[in-house]
């Protein structure tokens, strides 16, 4: 290994160490500790690609389910593309705003097309997952934010690499591609 490997080496450990550090500094290790909702934002914010999708006690990956989640200044971005049943493949674009607040994460959609394409031909809806916003309990617990609903089973959970969203029957796990 030549000096200047040594010195790439030493440099990225070094910047890994930092990130990691920055992290934990955000997520609190104790339950009992909050999180400023900047710090949150921060950990929260950037872009993600799917790399598995749980469903049905069958883990899906790329090329057969797709998707891309993107928050960012108070703006959630999501597209997945689903050709796991080859008569029901579904195209999904969703945009929302979402609202940090202490202790608390709240989103709803704004826009939502889905498209399905079965034997008998396409059909497209326009019609928003539900109404309203949808609230999650936030908190840090082993390096983690999770985001809980209150009304449900559904859960957010990032950290320093990427977040996972289940709904109770689904799990889809993504790896975070952009910080912000």
């Amino acid at each position: 290994m030549t000096t200047i490997d040594r010195v790439q080496l030493q440099t990225l450990s070094a910047l890994k160490a930092i990130a990691i550090l920055a992290f934990a500094s955000m997520a609190a290790p104790c339950q009992s500790e909050e999180a400023s909702v900047e710090a949150i934002k921060a950990a929260i914010e950037g872009a993600y690609v799917l790399e598995e999708w749980h469903r049905d006690g069958t883990i899906l990956r790329p090329p057969l389910v797709e998707a891309r989640t993107v928050l960012l200044n108070g703006l959630l971005m999501f597209i997945a593309h689903d050709r796991a049943q080859e008569d029901n493949k579904t195209r999904v674009a969703g945009y929302a705003k979402y609202i940090l607040e202490p202790g608390k994460f709240s989103y709803t959609y704004e826009g939502w097309t889905a498209v399905t394409q079965k034997a008998s031909g396409p059909s497209v809806s326009e019609d928003v997952p539900w109404q309203g916003l949808r609230t999650f309990t936030a908190s840090v617990e082993n390096h983690e934010i999770r985001f809980r609903a209150t009304n449900g089973p559904q859960e957010f959970k990032f950290t320093a690499s990427g977040l996972s969203y289940s709904d109770g029957k689904q799990t889809r796990v993504y790896r975070r591609v952009f910080d912000k």
